[in-house]
């Protein structure tokens, strides 16, 4: 349970709630630090759960430390985003229509996986296959 005065062993490290604890309170927005311009890179964060917090329906208190990607990507105009606009800006391609759009930016995606297993409260262990992030890149 986060506490003011008490620091979590991981920065990103949430409750078992979900629940974020604010960084402002931490850190003023106003201040940056290198370390906070590293971490909006696209990179492998974890944080602690309960496997039944997963939502995937297993009835167990075990914590574990689940694994994902997040981070931000530069956008890096290819050969075929130019063709692309230009395509758009003589009418030759239409726009997508309204629900419908493309994504033309990368973003930061696992490119690894890794099983986990555990215990349930009845004593059966389950494996669960590419269930945590192993490796993150930006894709597209």
């Amino acid at each position: 349970v986060y506490t003011p005065d008490k620091k979590r062993p991981y920065p990103d490290e949430t409750e078992a709630s979900g629940a974020q604890p604010s960084t402002a309170a931490i850190t003023p927005n106003h201040v940056r630090s290198r370390r906070s311009t590293v971490e909006s890179h696209c990179s492998l964060r974890s944080v602690l759960l309960q496997v039944r917090d997963l939502g995937l329906g297993y009835d167990s208190d075990e914590s574990i430390l689940f694994k994902y990607c997040s981070g931000t990507c530069p956008r890096v105009l290819s050969n075929h985003d130019l063709t692309l606009s230009n395509l758009l800006l003589s009418g030759l391609l239409t726009h997508p229509a309204p629900g419908q759009q493309w994504h033309d930016s990368p973003c930061c995606r696992a490119t690894h996986h890794e099983d986990m297993a555990f215990l349930d409260n009845s004593h059966r262990w389950h494996k669960v296959e590419k269930l945590s992030a192993a490796g993150c890149s930006c894709v597209g």
